[in-house]
């Protein structure tokens, strides 16, 4: 039986996260085991809306197909979401580690956010003499980021110094709130001496505030972070931090998980600590101490920007070939032919998967799109060994719908498809750790999710189009095409004939007797006679034709035709179905309808008008016979007016 474990993270915290796979494989791979990785970007600076939408991807499986899961609950943006899944996991006795956060009934990994920040703290008070410190903490009720608040404020007050509730703010992890609220205090006529942020992204954006304003760290403040991203060796200054080994925390996870998979946990709670990264920003390191990471990160940076280029033109190229039309069947045809030339993941397994209720709200807008996964999914493309085909429906528990263990294991990518809280499905990527560390994977799920919203628009927009094209090209009493709609419908299909030097057949149909019907019995019948000859003529069309309203009581068919026994069958038919329909409504009055057709020839530039004309000159020669038949028989059927005995009147059939 495969092996795979299930991994819950948040893509934002691209750095850790990859990190962490590289010490989670380190165990899988020396079990043959899968990892199958469900990654949202959640964040707090969005909307609770969209959060859902990518929080969404956590309730795609059903995690009792795993062998076992990691939750890297700190990263999830939310306490309620890892509890939820906690207690899933807990009811249905599925082996599960949480990373970050404590979860009733799940094992723990931990990691000491306090044991770093107290030892750089008390380092700024004793080495540099901060008085006056500014805290710029993350989201208000995230645990790590109150870790972080709590340690500066013990290791301030062992050293006699009170962190002011005026000098803590909360930036929700946001760049620009940091560069504003620095740049605030920055302007106090009491200014602090020290930033003390609660991740080095917030440092960072404290220091470009700070330089806005003509201010230099170390020398007019000094600037510390959290996690040692690589952005924090390479920026200037390098940001004095703390360091947490994500990788050695991702492999006492895995190897934690597996015990417990195997009934031999030995612990079921590992704290791993955090250490103090001496860099510029507090003044410890030196510029040339600093340099060689720089340089090397420079080196790069071009290699990088060209890098990036190139994708950037893939993904434009990507979105204008694949949502180009404005229909289901034009993304399914797009994506099958964009991918079956290029593709954006070499080497990778990829699948594009629309959720079955997504598919049917592209198809028709009256079908709303919902907020959970459907039990029915459609892989419109799958890309395997650069091979790319649709494979269709299947159900959602098999997440992918060819899995089957490959000769090494891999790590398969989950993210979700959306717009706000409304699902289109999901994206499925092997191995994609690079492009979760060099966030592009991000880039590609902000772009697919939107112009996969748009694409919904414009195919709601073609619909109302279309039904307005059909309000405006039909005839409202028959609900045939009226003479827009030939032009609209009937008109390509006498051109496209003609293009393939294939004939067209044009049957012109005329009721016979209108005016009497209207004059004796009124327009009401008049009106009833039209639309049952038009039934008929609609009942009886062979496949792809277009049926007309030509004029008051006149009617047109007109498609591709072999040879005249078609038409003539057609014909037929029709009047099998009219005469059915007469008999059963017991109309007070006759109603036939006499016909001509013409077939068409490839080669002539006759128009489609030209056509008619000469199918409605057939007609009325077939019109003028059948009345000269029905004069005929009137006659015959006639009393004389020379009878002279009973003997002699005309025999009744």
């Amino acid at each position: 039986m495969k092996r795979k474990i299930a991994v819950l993270a948040n893509g934002w915290n691209y750095q850790s996260i990859s990190h962490a796979l590289k010490g989670i494989r380190s165990v899988t791979d020396k079990l043959d085991i899968d990892v199958f990785l469900f990654l949202s970007f959640a964040a707090y600076a969005q909307s609770a809306s969209r959060n859902a939408g990518e929080d969404a991807i956590f309730s795609l499986t059903d995690y009792t197909e795993f062998d076992g899961v990691i939750i890297f609950s700190e990263m999830l943006n939310s306490t309620e979401t890892p509890k939820r899944i906690a207690k899933t996991l807990v009811e249905n006795k599925i082996p599960a580690v949480s990373v970050g956060l404590p979860m009733e009934g799940l094992d723990f990994v931990g990691i000491d956010n306090f044991k770093g920040m107290y030892q750089m703290v008390d380092h700024l008070v004793k080495e540099h003499h901060i008085k006056n410190p500014v805290f710029l903490a993350g989201a208000k009720e995230h645990p790590d980021s109150n870790e972080r608040l709590d340690a500066t404020r013990q290791a301030l007050a062992a050293n006699g110094i009170e962190l002011k509730d005026e000098n803590i703010r909360y930036t929700n992890w946001e760049y620009v709130a940091s560069m504003e609220f620095a740049m605030y205090y920055a302007r106090l006529p009491q200014k602090p001496d020290a930033f003390i942020c609660a991740n080095d992204y917030n440092a960072i954006a404290a220091c470009i505030g700070l330089n806005k304003l003509g201010y230099s760290v170390p020398k007019d403040f000094i600037v510390t972070g959290f996690d040692k991203i690589a952005y924090a060796e390479t920026f200037y200054p390098s940001i004095t931090t703390v360091y947490q080994d994500y990788e050695k925390i991702g492999y006492i996870a895995a190897w934690q998980l597996m015990e417990k998979v195997e009934g031999i946990s030995h612990a079921n709670q590992v704290i791993v600590s955090s250490s103090f990264v001496k860099n510029e920003s507090c003044g410890c390191k030196s510029t040339e101490e600093a340099e060689p990471v720089r340089h090397d990160f420079c080196i790069h940076s071009y290699m990088n920007e060209m890098e990036s280029l190139v994708k950037q033109n893939d993904s434009s190229e990507m979105i204008g070939s694949i949502f180009k039309g404005s229909t289901y069947e034009d993304l399914k045809n797009n994506l099958l032919d964009y991918y079956s030339k290029a593709n954006n993941f070499s080497g990778k397994e990829f699948y594009f998967i629309l959720d079955s209720n997504a598919r049917k709200t592209l198809i028709s807008s009256s079908f709303p799109i919902k907020k959970t996964y459907s039990e029915k999914m459609c892989c419109l493309i799958a890309v395997k060994d650069d091979k790319s085909e649709y494979l269709g429906d299947f159900d959602r528990k098999l997440l992918i719908p060819d899995y089957q263990k490959a000769d090494k294991p891999l790590v398969y990518t989950f993210t979700s498809m959306h717009f706000d809280d409304h699902l289109f499905g999901y994206i499925v990527l092997s191995d994609a750790i690079d492009l979760i560390w060099d966030t592009s994977l991000n880039h590609y799920m902000i772009q697919m999710n939107y112009n996969l919203e748009q694409y919904r628009k414009n195919c709601k927009l073609d619909e109302m189009n279309k039904a307005l094209r059909n309000i405006s090209n039909t005839d409202q009493l028959t609900g045939l095409n009226n003479r827009f709609g030939m032009e609209q419908n009937a008109v390509p299909i006498l051109a496209n004939a003609n293009e393939k030097k294939k004939k067209c057949a044009i049957m012109f149909a005329d009721i016979n007797r209108m005016k009497h019907i209207n004059d004796n019995f009124g327009h009401l019948q008049g009106d009833l006679a039209i639309r049952t000859v038009a039934s008929s003529l609609l009942a009886e069309i062979p496949e792809k034709w277009v049926g007309i309203r030509y004029g008051g009581d006149e009617f047109i068919a007109v498609g591709e035709c072999k040879d005249e026994k078609i038409v003539e069958d057609y014909i037929e038919r029709m009047n099998a179905y009219l005469k059915n329909q007469v008999d059963s409504m017991q109309l007070a009055y006759p109603l036939t309808i006499s016909c001509g057709y013409i077939i068409t020839d490839p080669s002539s530039s006759l128009s489609l008008i030209d056509y008619i004309n000469q199918a409605d000159s057939v007609m009325y020669v077939h019109k003028q016979q059948t009345y000269e038949e029905e004069k005929e028989r009137k006659q015959a059927s006639s009393v004389a007016t020379n009878i002279k005995s009973l003997d002699e009147l005309p025999h009744m059939k």
